[in-house]
């Protein structure tokens, strides 16, 4: 039996209220990817933690699986053919976290490693927006802190802005699901040109907070025309938990990605503001768990 091969990535935050399919940040909840080839006779998926009753289990059917062939068939490479892939997850799946990016990324490093490492950094993030469709998650997944990315050609030109201990990010999700595709078939396809000159205005502003750990100043940053007056009536609580996380003390609130994960952001009450979040699911309905988050800064690495 060869040496266990393993990978870590963490949680993602995309939007950030203004910086709509813009902005994303690297959060310190993990879920990790472990490869052990051996001498049987396919490739076989372990699944621990969350998810663990609705992932694909299959090798050929799994994110993470996927991932590895991509990037094999990059390298012009051949995975292992027998071996266990194990898969510890613990980023909430299909609630605004990163869940996909995180196995991409992963699936991606693990393919990367067992076939000859031919692929650098960019490669591997051109290949992981390619799968995903779009770079807001997946680049902060890969690159660690807060990550504003454009497009050439396809492939993601990045700007990567660590961010200070002072800040945390509390996270809450409910038990319930937003699919990608129905927060995105809400979204009109015209908007006022106005609606663009306010994101805009914001979303340099809520940059530039960070960058200048002006926190107080996050909640202009945040306020949002382009996506978030259509996506928050899609979870039920959803403006309760985010009023209840100001009025507890956050700096400000949004929603996390597509949803149904709200986030705040504080510097200080933030088990008073996790606890005011769930209450208002809890009221509405709906069991969630919350986490009390920092920026992570490193990014996907070997472990």
């Amino acid at each position: 039996m060869k040496p266990t091969i393993g990978v870590r990535v963490p949680a993602t935050t995309a939007n950030l209220g203004s910086g709509f399919d813009a902005l994303g940040l690297a959060l310190t909840l993990y879920n990790e990817v472990y490869f052990t080839e051996d001498d049987g006779s396919a490739v076989r998926v372990e699944i621990e933690g969350l998810g663990k009753e609705s992932i694909p289990d299959g090798f050929a059917d799994n994110m993470v699986g996927k991932a590895m062939v991509r990037a094999a068939a990059v390298n012009g490479g051949k995975l292992p053919k027998s071996g266990i892939l194990h898969l510890v997850n613990r980023i909430p799946v299909a609630r605004g976290l990163g869940s996909s990016s995180a196995a991409l990324v992963g699936g991606i490093i693990l393919g990367n490693v067992l076939t000859g490492n031919g692929m650098d950094r960019q490669a591997m993030l051109n290949l992981a927006n390619e799968m995903e469709g779009h770079p807001d998650n997946v680049v902060p997944a890969f690159c660690g802190g807060l990550c504003m990315s454009v497009l050439d050609g396809g492939n993601p030109v990045t700007q990567r802005v660590p961010l200070g201990k002072a800040a945390f990010f509390i996270t809450v999700s409910p038990s319930l699901e937003v699919s990608t595709e129905r927060a995105r078939a809400v979204l009109p396809q015209t908007l006022p040109y106005k609606d663009g000159v306010f994101n805009v205005s914001r979303v340099a502003f809520l940059v530039t907070a960070f960058i200048n750990k002006q926190y107080d100043n996050i909640r202009y940053g945040l306020e949002d025309r382009l996506h978030m007056p259509y996506r928050l009536p899609l979870i039920p609580g959803g403006e309760r938990a985010l009023q209840a996380a100001v009025e507890a003390g956050a700096l400000g609130a949004t929603v996390s990605g597509s949803g149904s994960t709200v986030i705040a952001f504080a510097t200080d009450h933030e088990e008073d503001i996790r606890k005011a979040m769930e209450t208002a699911f809890s009221d509405a309905g709906f069991t969630s768990a919350g986490h009390i988050l920092k920026a992570c800064n490193e990014g996907a690495k070997r472990i």
